[in-house]
């Protein structure tokens, strides 16, 4: 009986969910097409017939899964207030890193030494910025400065303030996960939002 071919699509997206749980496991240099290839179920050169290279396989990885992070955690809730964008942008963020930690490690590894990579790193980085930028400016409203700061530069800085504390504790907890995730959420909520809530009302104060 002649094997069942399977269609190129799904070889795709073997090969990409195969190439997810290798760079997770050994990072971007120790990983070997040959192991995505195997646990993939593909020969090795089924691989290059839709990835030229391990470079090009690595940053279209990148690019799918952070915009879908993205769209998922930062993303402005119609009839929400501030403070239920916020928990939820944060909720979402860790349900990802419980849902989908090989993806999420891969997209927090540190950058390799490939510049091409490195700069999609990089990229995905002030993307992110950008868009949690965003939501503090929705955020602020009619507010124009903050500390005598304008908002769009504090926001930019309060942004990259939130992805260090949010991946820092994403990092603890994937490596802690008998900490309750509601718990761990809780407690990031706490310290962002009373933080930016508080400023926003020394801002309209004074």
């Amino acid at each position: 009986m002649a094997r069942k071919r399977i269609p190129a699509e799904e070889r795709r997206i073997r090969i990409l969910d195969a190439a997810v749980e290798v760079f997770a496991e050994h990072g971007y240099t120790a990983a070997k097409m040959q192991d995505i290839a195997t646990r993939a179920g593909v020969v090795p050169s089924v691989l290059y017939d839709h990835f030229g290279s391990k470079r090009e396989l690595h940053i279209t990885l990148l690019e799918q899964h952070a915009e879908q992070l993205r769209e998922r955690s930062l993303r402005r809730l119609e009839g929400a207030s501030v403070e239920e964008m916020v928990r939820a942008s944060i909720s979402n963020y860790f349900a990802f890193v419980e849902e989908d930690p090989f993806i999420w490690r891969v997209l927090h590894q540190d950058a390799p030494a490939d510049p091409d990579i490195a700069a999609v790193y990089r990229e995905i980085a002030d993307r992110g910025t950008a868009r949690i930028a965003d939501l503090i400016r929705f955020g602020a409203g009619d507010v124009t400065e903050l500390n005598g700061i304008t908002i769009d530069e504090a926001a930019w800085i309060l942004a990259r303030a939130t992805q260090s504390a949010t991946d820092g504790v994403a990092r603890w907890w994937y490596d802690n996960r008998d900490a309750p995730r509601e718990r761990v959420v809780e407690l990031v909520v706490m310290l962002l939002w009373q933080g930016f809530d508080g400023m926003l009302r020394q801002a309209t104060a004074d």
